[in-house]
């Protein structure tokens, strides 16, 4: 009896892995395979964890900094705190762990703006070591610097757009129908033009508005999700931690982005390599030689 179910068990065994060897030979087999080899080459977790804190410590200053600037503005924690719709207390927690509009500004001006702006370009170096190991190019040289600062401009620029339109649609039929519209629209754009200019177009732009739109698509999922999801992350980590757990709830946030960020570009370069029908509708025909494997230093 027990020789009998081992050789049934075998058999299965056998079954299954000549159905998988078949199944890698398919187009959506092949392109499943060239996305997770991708993903295991890129090491995904510390890529989003390295962007993640980054983008912490580079992009929030900013955005603290041009809150302050702006008089009529009640700061950044506050500004926060009511775009994302938080309780009284969440809000007063929130708030009171950003220093406020009026004392940043007495001591911030237009050189305290520049320098912050200058610092937040680590966070364009990261994603430039993380595309250029995707897509397997060559990192650009210091020459092309102002690359770093228009990305860090580019994203600062997203958010305060996606902002306005999200107060300009407020009272509409279906707001939340057009800010999830304006949100792909918006990161379709600058999750193209930022791998573009750091990159300084060595991967051909068509492949990379597909992968910016897969981007768009992934984040602004991602955002919808947050509309429900962070509200409580806050409010517990504010009511359990303070200002401690509003810091992880916003690192552990940001980390989910920056994830999907990662996973996005890979999904974009197996689909660019794809020789069938899907590989020539993202790259171009023309394109056929511009996403060969390169060696490349990280």
């Amino acid at each position: 009896m027990t020789a009998t179910i081992e050789r049934a068990v075998g058999r299965a065994r056998l079954r299954a892995l000549r159905i998988a060897a078949r199944y890698r030979r398919t187009p959506v087999g092949l392109l499943v395979q060239r996305t997770v080899d991708g993903v295991v080459a890129i090491e995904p977790f510390d890529r989003a964890m390295t962007l993640a804190a980054q983008s912490f410590v580079s992009i929030v200053p900013v955005m603290i900094v041009v809150s302050a600037l702006r008089p009529s503005q009640p700061g950044f924690g506050a500004f926060m705190a009511e775009s994302m719709g938080l309780s009284n207390a969440s809000r007063d927690a929130l708030a009171g762990s950003v220093t406020a509009g009026a004392t940043v500004g007495s001591s911030v001006g237009v050189l305290g703006l520049l320098v912050a702006l200058v610092s937040a370009t680590s966070y364009s170096r990261a994603l430039e070591r993380m595309y250029a190991k995707v897509w397997h190019v060559k990192r650009p040289g210091l020459r092309t610097a102002w690359r770093w600062l228009a990305t860090v401009l580019a994203v600062i620029l997203a958010v305060v757009v996606l902002e306005l339109t999200r107060e300009a649609t407020e009272g509409t039929p279906l707001p939340g129908v057009w800010d999830f519209l304006v949100r792909l629209v918006v990161w379709t754009i600058v999750w193209t033009y930022v791998p573009w200019a750091l990159l300084r177009a060595e991967v051909p732009l068509r492949a990379l508005a597909f992968t910016g739109t897969v981007t768009a698509a992934l984040v602004s999922t991602l955002s919808l999700v947050g509309m429900i999801y962070l509200p409580i992350v806050l409010e517990t980590g504010a009511n359990q931690f303070g200002v401690l757990g509003l810091v992880f709830a916003y690192i552990s946030w940001l980390f989910a982005f920056s994830f999907a960020l990662v996973l996005a570009t890979v999904v974009g370069r197996a689909c660019a390599e794809d020789e069938g029908a899907l590989g020539r509708l993202v790259r171009g025909r023309r394109n056929d030689a511009a996403t060969e494997p390169r060696i490349v230093t990280d």
